[in-house]
Formats: C-alpha cells, structure tokens, sequence
C-alpha cells in the first residue's frame, strides 16, 4: 500500500484495489440494515455487482480505464438519484435532515477528479452539484426549516469540497513540478549523475565545513584517455553510451559519504572525506576498475586521475586547480596513471 509508485496510474490502481472492497461492504450493509425501495435495492445490488468487477479488473490491471468511466457513470446516476429519493420521499414528506447521506460526498467529489483530472473534474463536479441543486430548489417549497438548513448546509459543503479539492490539485502540481525541475537542475541529463552546478554545491558545503569544523576532504577529478577517438571512431551515441556506462562504474564503487558527479564532457569529480594516502588508494582502485572494464561497443579504455586535497584558504578555483593540474600531470606521463599534488 505504501509503495513508491512510478506513475498515476499505478496509485490509482492501488486506491481502487483497497478502497473497493471497503465502500462494497459498506453498501452491502446499507442493504441488509435498512429497509429499502425496490428501486434502491435494485441500484445497490448494481453497485455492489459493479464495484466487485471494477476490483477484479483492478486485480488483474486489464480494463482499469472502463471500470474507472462505469464506475463514474454508475456514482454520478447513484448520487443524483439518491439526493432526489431522500429529498423527495423523506424530507418533503417527514421533515429532518440528510442523515449519512453526505458522508459519502467527499468521497464521490474526490473520486470524480482521481478519473477526470483536475479541470475535467472540476467541471464535471460543478455540473453534478448545479443537478443536485435545482432538485433542493425545486422541492424548497415543501421543505420546513430544518431540511432547508440541512440542504443548505450539505451544498455549502459540496462547494467548498470541489474548490479545496481542485485547489489541492494544483498545489501539489506545483510543488511536483517544482522538485522535478529542482531534481533535474542538479542530474547531469546523459549519465543521470550530479552535475556541475551540484558539484559546485557540494564544494561550497564542504570548504565551509574544513574551514569551520575542521573536516578535510580530498577531490579526485578524472577523465576518459582518448575519448576523441571513441567519438570519431564509434560514433557519438557510443561515446555516450561509454560515459554512461563509466558513471555506472564508478556509482557502484561509492562509499558512504562520497559524492560523485560529472563535470562536463568526459571529465567527472569525485569528493571523499579521505585524505592522504587513502585518496591515492580508492583513485588507483577505480584507475584498475575502468582499465578492466570492457565497454560495449568501445572494448578497453582508460582514465587519468589527478588527486588533490584541502588545504585552509581553499576556495573552489584553487582546489580544482591543483587537482587539475595533477590530472594533466597524469596525462603527460603516459595516461592511465594516477598523480597527486600536494597543498604547497
């Protein structure tokens, strides 16, 4: 039940396989518990019949879309009619209230715009609640006062529900919308690692944190030897296959505590808590790792590592310098090598 689900369809898939079941019963009682018209048991028997399929259907995920627009019809005829039979028969005749009658109203509004969408909803709930409003209007002239203010009350109701309902839509539109686009501000779109503009972030909380508290790092910056090749030779769409397949690599091979990202093009950064010989270790690890590896489509390949760590002053430009520099050091001794620099 409380899974994470990938698509709305899958959640609304889970909703009816649970709360079928529940509202089936409920009406299962109803018929047993209260003496109903022919007419009544004839639309709960339907309902009841209906719901059961609805959540085979569910069951077994073939035909959720039918079931979901029967359903709707079969609710939406259920609602009108019922206000209507309750109006007309009961409060006309004996006075009173609505009873249990609206508690189900909530529901029913939620359930047209799970099927309909929000705008959809929105205009179908309206519709349904001008119907059940003109059946009050028109039987307002038989109504004392306490039915009147029963009415008005559940209208009043039916209103602000299709408003909060729609209103909380859109919200949570937003707020979806907004993490999916904050998300995807810091994943690098190719290798679906962290970016730049993360790693810049990265890099900011932890100068801060070595500044203040004392917590040294180290970065391991690297990129793929000859990566020209493998573009002018394969192709780019095996280029990019191999930066995915590297960033798979090396994601796999983490630690707690590391952070990993691409910096652009084939260049990728790696920021432990390691420091020392430790750094040299893990690069010189994951140097074997790519060496090893065999790339579909590109066969062998290697990296160049250039480690650096902290030192106090450090800002970002100075940090990715050093570690620069000792990648191009790596580079110029023959590739596929792992060099450090040292904080003068």
């Amino acid at each position: 039940m409380f899974n994470k689900f990938d698509s709305i369809d899958e959640l609304k898939r889970s909703v009816y396989m649970w709360m079928l079941p529940i509202i089936t019963v409920a009406l299962v009682i109803n018929s047993f518990l209260n003496k109903q018209s022919q007419v009544d048991m004839i639309i709960n028997s339907t309902l009841i019949f209906w719901f059961s399929v609805s959540w085979v259907l569910a069951f077994i995920n073939r035909g959720i879309r039918f079931g979901e627009y029967s359903n709707l019809l079969l609710v939406s005829i259920y609602h009108v009619f019922t206000l209507f039979d309750v109006v007309h028969n009961d409060l006309a005749i004996t006075g009173g209230s609505l009873g249990d009658f609206i508690v189900w109203m909530p529901l029913i509004i939620m359930f047209f715009f799970l099927v309909l969408g929000t705008k959809r909803g929105l205009y179908f709930s309206i519709f349904i609640f001008l119907i059940t409003l003109t059946i009050a209007v028109i039987h307002s002239g038989q109504l004392t006062s306490e039915p009147i203010d029963s009415l008005t009350q559940f209208h009043a109701a039916n209103i602000v529900y299709i408003l909060v309902l729609f209103y909380a839509q859109n919200m949570f539109r937003a707020f979806t919308e907004r993490d999916f686009f904050k998300k995807h501000a810091y994943i690098d779109s190719l290798t679906r690692v962290a970016n730049r503009h993360q790693i810049d972030a990265w890099l900011e909380v932890k100068l801060a944190a070595a500044e203040d508290d004392k917590k040294p790092f180290s970065i391991i910056f690297f990129d793929i030897d000859h990566f020209k090749k493998v573009n002018d030779e394969f192709g780019h769409k095996i280029g990019d296959c191999v930066l995915k397949e590297l960033s798979a690599i090396i994601a796999g091979n983490l630690t707690d505590g590391d952070h990993f990202g691409r910096w652009g093009g084939e260049e990728f950064m790696l920021i432990i808590n390691d420091t020392g010989g430790q750094v040299y270790e893990k690069a010189e690890h994951l140097r074997k790792i790519v060496e090893n590896h065999c790339f579909k489509g590109a066969g062998s390949l290697t990296a160049s590592f250039g480690v650096t760590e902290f030192q106090s002053g450090d800002n970002i430009d100075s940090l990715l310098n050093r570690a620069d520099e000792a990648l191009y050091a790596s580079k110029n001794s023959g590739r596929n090598k792992v060099s450090v620099k040292e904080p003068s």
